[in-house]
């Protein structure tokens, strides 16, 4: 793609924008900067070893980042066998995760918003096409691995534990319809781009400890792209926050921070997916069907506070997420209702 560098409104002159945050100042590149990594960066998805498959001896996905790992019953109940299938339906479902939220909604928003973006600012418009086109990437490339993990259950369908309800699925419509004053996705956007960041480090971190056993090669390599791209996205992110979210009348403003206090409920809270995966390990591995409601009331109980969403939601998974929380008051105390790990840098922080 030709990628257009001429100017852009309301931005200085510098290659970086400075953005003030309580306590520090973060830089941002400028969108015309942004597109030309693009370009510089710019990966087919042939150049992951897909035919080196998946190898099942092994763990799929970080243990820290599931819910089970930190429950009793994994270490007393589960033997390596157990735990190994649960790491890889749970990995499963994450990629799910990714599918959902590139394919069904963030690709349908941003295509809602490229007509208001090519009216404001060229440079804008030029990194939301990119945008798309690497989310559609990221699609095939979750899409893929998921039919590599199990032909049978991904050959015609892309979720099996991720299960969209009617009323989401028209809501996410009606963000992509009015994407400017739904804005609370630019939100959304960040947190999980940003989650995406987090979640190679610590694929990174476990293989290149010795003590630790190995991750998947073939997860780690989808993983490791997918962040390649991720980076930039955040900042994408953080500059429609400036466009759209900083410039809403209060009461669109008020709206979308609802909104969004709602939305997250939903991820501090493991239920249906997880409860899914639960269900699905103690289908295959039948000694376990009279401990499903065990641990599935375990899985239920990492919220709040506990050691999983301390190992999810943190300043060190989120840096600058939570700087960004920091910076709106509004938002800051919204956070904090459901993000209880969350804690604005005045007051001491656990994690």
């Amino acid at each position: 793609m030709k990628i257009y560098l001429g100017g852009e409104i309301n931005h200085p002159k510098s290659r970086k924008v400075i953005l003030p945050c309580k306590d520090k100042t973060m830089t941002l590149p400028e969108l015309r900067t942004i597109a030309e990594n693009a370009k510089k960066d710019a990966y087919s998805i042939d150049r992951i070893q897909w035919h080196k498959n998946v190898d099942e001896s092994l763990f799929f996905f970080p243990e820290v980042l599931t819910p089970l790992y930190h429950c009793s019953s994994y270490r007393t109940l589960l033997d390596e066998e157990d735990r190994r299938l649960y790491n890889q339906l749970y990995a499963q479902y994450i990629s799910e995760q990714f599918i959902f939220l590139e394919d069904r909604f963030l690709c349908r928003v941003v295509e809602g918003l490229l007509p208001w973006a090519g009216k404001v600012s060229w440079d804008l418009k030029k990194c939301l096409e990119i945008f798309l086109e690497e989310e559609i990437k990221h699609t095939e490339m979750f899409r893929r691995l998921n039919k590599i993990c199990n032909q049978e259950r991904y050959d015609t369908e892309d979720f099996y534990f991720l299960r969209l309800k009617k009323y989401e699925d028209q809501l996410i419509s009606a963000m992509a319809s009015a994407p400017k004053f739904l804005n609370y996705w630019i939100w959304i956007a960040l947190l999980f781009e940003e989650k995406t960041i987090d979640c190679f480090s610590h694929y990174r971190a476990q293989q290149r400890d010795p003590l630790s056993s190995k991750l998947d090669p073939l997860h780690y390599q989808v993983h490791q792209f997918h962040m390649l791209d991720e980076a930039r996205h955040v900042q994408i992110d953080e500059h429609l926050l400036r466009y759209i979210f900083d410039r809403s009348n209060p009461f669109v403003r008020q709206l979308n921070i609802t909104l969004l206090r709602k939305t997250m409920t939903n991820y501090t809270n493991p239920k249906r997916a997880n409860i899914l995966i639960v269900e699905e390990l103690c289908k295959a591995h039948p000694r376990l069907r009279s401990q499903v409601n065990r641990l599935s009331e375990e899985v239920r109980a990492q919220k709040g506070e506990s050691p999983y969403q301390m190992a999810q939601y943190s300043r060190r998974n989120f840096p600058k997420t939570f700087a960004y929380f920091d910076s709106h008051v509004d938002i800051q105390r919204a956070m904090q209702q459901v993000i209880l790990t969350y804690y604005p840098p005045d007051e001491k922080e656990s994690a």
